[in-house]
């Protein structure tokens, strides 16, 4: 699709899908790429404060983060386009043709894209989380709109073949027809622009809260209750002296299982070292703490582990797990690692602490 002309594509489907419709019928293209489009846009103007995090804390693996945040505007885009693309072909019988199908229900979810991006901006402006009802509501009314606008495009699809002309009006009917659609395709765009404006703004208050806690600032103390079979508390103060490895993870976690044995094997490897691992349980509220230290008791847990109630994740701005943040024996944060890392990549971390 030209971009130059997205907004007037983008309009038609909003307020005239008929036409929109045949339109994409009749190119059999269009559908798919407005999909795309509406979806890279999205993410950057709705999801702005995702991706300022992720660059902050690239350093420490936030370019997955990057991809992810653009990849995760697809997960709504996509099964509300196969949906209607699935109920097109099923729906027009003889008629069906599949590619050009699948180009109708792209199209036919930019309604549900759009209400649901309205909604979001709305939250966005209003700085607080909207209530269950509302976010079904929204749902609802992207759902149906969606629907009514693909049982259009399947009215469109049972009436194959047809003309290439896609509007028999005059010249004055069809010029009129297009800058009504163009009009209403950028005050679609408009709603992703008061998205981003209330995306950035918040950024930029909350930028100090932005990443993981920062690479060589005083690592935030804490202290929470053992998990690993020993009564009491532990506080990371009382490792002072020593490099401490935080070992962020959850039993619901794939990554965070994968890398248990790894750890276990370098917490014994590098103990007489003066190098101490301490696994910091994030399970918020997936599992109870009886869960994990059953857990623990199973698949044993060669150094301590705390259970933390959100304090030491809120204290280091956890956004992805595993998160290991290793700790000077200054107390200082040495290197932040979100996501998976290599036992090389963690050895050389540790050693270069050590050496301060």
């Amino acid at each position: 699709m030209n971009l130059r002309r997205f907004p007037a594509a983008l309009g038609a489907v909003l307020i005239t899908p008929g036409a929109a419709m045949r339109e994409v019928e009749a190119r059999e293209s269009g559908g798919f790429w407005m999909l795309v489009a509406w979806s890279l846009v999205a993410a950057v103007t709705l999801r702005f404060a995702n991706l300022a995090d992720a660059v902050v804390g690239f350093e420490a693996g936030g370019g997955l983060r990057v991809l992810s945040v653009l990849v995760g505007e697809l997960t709504q885009a996509i099964p509300a386009a196969l949906a209607s693309a699935l109920a097109i072909v099923v729906l027009a019988g003889a008629k069906r043709d599949p590619a050009i199908d699948l180009e109708l229900g792209c199209a036919a979810a930019i309604p549900f894209l759009f209400t649901r991006a309205l909604f979001r901006t709305g939250v966005i402006l209003m700085g607080r989380e909207p209530s269950l009802r509302g976010v079904q509501g929204s749902y609802l009314v992207a759902g149906l709109w969606t629907a009514a606008v693909t049982v259009i495009a399947i009215g469109v699809a049972r009436r194959r073949p047809q003309p290439r002309v896609t509007d028999a009006s005059n010249g004055e009917q069809r010029a009129r027809h297009a800058r009504q659609t163009k009009v209403a395709g950028w005050l679609a765009l408009g709603v992703l622009l008061v998205g981003l404006g209330g995306s950035a703004l918040w950024t930029i208050r909350n930028s100090s809260s932005l990443g993981p806690v920062a690479r060589g600032g005083a690592a935030p103390d804490f202290t929470l209750p053992r998990i690993d079979g020993t009564a009491g508390t532990l506080s990371l103060s009382a490792y002072r002296g020593q490099v401490v490895v935080l070992d962020f993870w959850a039993t619901w976690c794939p990554p965070c299982l994968a890398a248990l044995p790894m750890m276990h094997q370098l917490s014994g490897e590098l103990a007489s070292r003066g190098v101490t691992f301490v696994g910091v349980n994030s399970e918020g509220a997936q599992n109870s703490r009886d869960d994990v230290a059953a857990f623990l008791r199973q698949h044993g847990a060669p150094y301590p582990v705390v259970f933390d109630d959100g304090t030491a994740n809120e204290l280091y701005r956890i956004k992805v797990l595993p998160t290991v943040v290793i700790v000077g024996k200054d107390g200082v944060v040495e290197r932040v690692f979100m996501g998976s890392a290599g036992k090389s990549t963690l050895v050389s971390a540790i050693n270069t602490a050590l050496s301060r």
